[in-house]
């Protein structure tokens, strides 16, 4: 489970009713356990999204992952960008065994918003502190990976992406283990997760293999917190006109070293994130870091955000500054002289680094009804154009340039 628990002693009443049907939303399927002593034999709740973003450049077309596809001018309103629906159905088979299906549509590769089964598991409650599930679950690379298709779960209008981009795989197809300690005011929690996972980016299509990851966290007065590891087995095709361009040239010049180490199937990558959230007397606090490293294929980097909010009843005006940083870029294999302008184009157009300063309000309009507005400045690294990628290669051999990011969202959930 990478939820964070919402306690008790949450700031005020009215807004623990307010987020009640998101943290039932979340809770059922992410930890299985009862709502209540007698929980309904069949329960169907849904989510959504409406969003729209626009950047102040035309050539600067905001991405909040590397599976969307798109285009069009920067300045333009986009809704695709977080736009999403989703359904979620849970079946109780006894009093220990139950089936959770979760499906949701939003933009992937190709303009396509084909449903998306996230979630198909069953659950089974071995003993009232050990559950385990099988199927298909989340990653636990997040601390809201479980609600990160839930944003009416979350205080800001979309999870910093600097962080959350930099592992774009969602599903993980095994299975996990979870155990829960009392301690006091406090609970602990241990999962330890199996399987494999595949995703379909705008410029490649990977896999993971082999899937071994491990969680602990901890929740109560006010706090959670957690603290997670997966390694894993990678393989990733690119299929982009960079990719071709340095994939021909290094079959020309019969560089075999060069072509294992561009695309393939052996590669290991490891996972490590660590974040915590703290709510007292009506302030928020959430920070995160995470770090990819990976032997071949795609670049290392790490990231981490701050936020800080204030809930003034139904306002939660709140700052985020949020960074990534590349460590090693996606192609460092020796290869001839001549190749280094190609194989520099090739990893700036791989290097999603960039800095974030985001001023964010959400207004709980209704009970179940959440309007946010965020305003962002968003600095690419030097090297490479941030999550703004461009189809042309011209744009990454122009120097980077700060932006402005406009977003507005409407998020419900039923």
């Amino acid at each position: 489970m990478n939820r964070p628990i919402r306690p008790a002693g949450s700031p005020t009443a009215s807004h623990r009713r307010r987020m009640r049907l998101a943290v039932a939303l979340v809770t059922l399927a992410a930890s299985g356990s009862a709502l209540a002593d007698e929980p309904p034999r069949f329960a169907l709740s849904g989510f959504g999204t409406l969003g729209i973003v626009r950047s102040d450049k035309d050539n600067y077309r905001f991405h909040s992952s590397s599976t969307q596809s798109g285009n069009t001018r920067g300045q333009d309103f986009d809704a695709s960008a977080d736009s999403v629906l989703g359904l979620q159905g849970t079946g109780r088979i006894d009093d220990r065994l139950d089936l959770t299906v979760q499906a949701i549509s939003r933009q992937a590769v190709g303009y396509n918003y084909t449903p998306h089964v996230t979630w198909a598991y069953l659950h089974y409650r071995a003993t009232p502190n050990l559950s385990v599930r099988a199927g298909r679950t989340t990653t636990p690379f997040f601390m809201f990976s479980d609600s990160l298709n839930v944003n009416y779960a979350t205080p800001w209008l979309r999870p910093p992406v600097e962080v959350y981009s930099l592992n774009p795989f969602t599903d993980l197809d095994g299975i996990d283990f979870l155990y829960r300690i009392p301690m006091g005011e406090m609970d602990m929690e241990l999962q330890g997760v199996f399987g494999q996972s595949a995703v379909s980016a705008r410029s490649a299509s990977s896999r993971l293999k082999n899937v071994r990851g491990i969680r602990v966290g901890a929740a109560g007065s006010g706090f959670s917190g957690q603290v997670g590891y997966t390694r894993t087995q990678m393989h990733l095709q690119w299929n982009d006109i960079g990719y071709q361009a340095l994939h021909d040239l290094l079959v020309a010049t019969g560089d075999a070293a060069g072509l294992a180490a561009l695309s393939g199937n052996d590669s290991n990558a490891e996972f490590f994130s660590a974040g915590f959230q703290w709510e007292k007397n009506n302030w928020v606090s959430i920070a995160e870091f995470v770090k990819r490293r990976v032997g071949r294929y795609i670049s290392s980097s790490h990231a981490w955000y701050v936020t800080l909010g204030y809930r003034f009843d139904t306002l939660t005006p709140y700052l985020t500054y949020s960074q990534q940083h590349e460590d090693q870029p996606a192609f460092t294999a020796s290869v001839n002289p001549a190749l280094a302008p190609v194989v520099g184009l090739f990893n700036n157009s791989r290097n999603t680094a960039q800095q974030t300063t985001a001023l964010g309000l959400r207004w709980d309009a209704a009970r179940n009804i959440a309007i946010k507005g965020q305003l962002e400045r968003v600095t690419p690294a030097p090297s490479g154009r941030g999550m703004f990628t461009s189809d042309q290669a011209a744009d990454y051999l122009k120097p980077a340039t700060p932006a402005t990011v406009l977003s507005l969202s409407l998020d419900f959930v039923f």
